[in-house]
């Protein structure tokens, strides 16, 4: 699967009852389950001993979550419950027919596009497994292998961080030029000028 090693395979199905039925989850959530999920199966693991890449100081093993669906949507809620209740860092692949997508649980769910099954690739090009980690998501998350000066979470991070200040500037701007008293005008402006100077700290210390 997604072109990672022979080695890495495992193919151990593991039934959907033994998400749900141990973990403290509301009817919505245990429903959602059972409707939405035809069955789950460990594809992969990718550690040391099945790549001979050393692990890590944040990260040992990274498990590849095959998600067969019952239907062609992504039932978030379940995957973001599987991901925040295993210890382990995941990769979902959810299947439906012929079509795939992957999926990954950074701050937030990540999920990519559907497309043929077959073509979906991952390349594994690490020193350990700190950097197959970060990799492996990044590929899901942006498309391309990582970025050397953070981690994926912390990438992921910076971006959400960046996406509200650069909401809250166009708020702030958007006010100050629709306000007619100085006072209050010059302040949005400060405020304004604040949350561009953040924005540039976030920028420049990638």
């Amino acid at each position: 699967m997604l072109g990672l090693p022979s080695t890495t395979e495992v193919g151990r199905r593991i039934p959907k009852e033994a998400f749900y039925g141990h973990l403290k989850v509301g009817p919505a959530l245990r429903q959602s389950f059972v409707d939405n999920v035809e069955r789950f199966t460990v594809a992969n693991s990718v550690k040391t001993a099945t790549t001979g890449i050393a692990s890590g100081e944040r990260v040992d093993e990274v498990l590849v979550l095959e998600v067969a669906l019952k239907a062609h949507r992504v039932p978030e809620d379940v995957l973001a419950c599987v991901a925040n209740a295993n210890p382990h860092k995941l990769l979902f692949v959810c299947t439906y027919g012929t079509e795939a997508c992957m999926a990954v649980m950074l701050k937030s769910l990540v999920v990519g596009a559907w497309q043929d099954a077959s073509a979906l690739r991952l390349d594994v090009n690490a020193t350990d497994m700190d950097e197959v980690w970060d990799s492996l998501a990044s590929q899901i998350a942006y498309g391309d292998s990582g970025n050397e000066s953070e981690t994926v979470e912390e990438r992921f991070e910076a971006d959400a961080r960046l996406e509200a200040l650069h909401a809250e500037l166009a708020k702030v701007e958007a006010r100050g030029r629709k306000e007619r008293q100085f006072a209050r005008k010059n302040a949005l402006f400060e405020q304004a000028k604040e949350l561009k100077r953040q924005i540039v700290d976030i920028e420049n210390g990638r």
